[in-house]
């Protein structure tokens, strides 16, 4: 669930602030892509783990970009750190 949230939120705040006009298509692919990376951790574990990275990655998702739209500089830089940091999380942690 960790996982999924930072990375939703990481994800929510950066394209939030970075499309403010668009915030509806934002929502949606952010909210997508928190999912799909709680589904790719919570897969790694059981069936329940899995199911709650992505109830994990479908709250984080929708709150990101309302984070984002409000968010200033230090903490747009913030989330951006956290993106790649469980960017590369994901990246070493997925069976091959």
């Amino acid at each position: 669930m960790l996982s999924s949230g930072v990375m939703g939120l990481a994800v929510g705040v950066v394209l939030g602030n970075a499309f403010p006009s668009h915030y509806t298509l934002v929502t949606i692919v952010v909210t997508v892509i928190a999912i799909l990376i709680g589904a790719i951790f919570g897969a790694l574990v059981d069936y329940q783990t899995l199911l709650s990275g992505v109830s994990g990655g479908l709250m984080a998702g929708i709150m990101g970009p309302m984070i984002g739209v409000m968010a200033d500089f230090g903490f747009i830089t913030f989330c951006t750190i956290l993106l790649y940091v469980i960017f590369g999380m994901l990246c070493l942690s997925v069976r091959s």
